[in-house]
């Protein structure tokens, strides 16, 4: 009898976590942020990218980084907006190029959440 009622528990509960799913989350930890349009410049960022959008923006001592996200360090790098008319915000699509802070280089570009180069 009490196999009767386990398995469709077990069932219910394997279920229960995709919602959560943080594989294709992405996560820039580290960098200085210009976020674009006149807006604050940030020092030790977090950057949540999920969905080719950005999910959060913020400092690195209170922007949570989701368990299991692909980690990219941002140390010694800026992040930019990959257009004028574009802003690194919760929300938008996350379109940004990150560079080297010191030269300026662009070293990775990023275009809907995807890395291009």
């Amino acid at each position: 009898m009490k196999e009767f009622f386990l398995i469709p528990l077990i069932l219910l509960l394997g279920s229960c976590g995709a919602s959560g799913d943080t594989s294709g989350v992405k996560v820039i930890v580290g960098a200085q942020l210009d976020p674009g349009h006149d807006r604050p410049h940030l020092d030790h960022s977090v950057v949540v990218i999920r969905d080719g959008r950005f999910e959060s923006v913020g400092p690195q001592q209170s922007t949570p980084v989701p368990k299991g996200a692909q980690i990219t360090s941002g140390m010694g790098k800026l992040i930019t907006p990959i257009a004028s008319t574009s802003v690194v915000a919760s929300g938008e699509p996350a379109n940004l190029v990150l560079r080297d802070a010191a030269t300026n280089s662009a070293e990775k570009v990023m275009h809907d959440g995807e890395w291009l180069k």
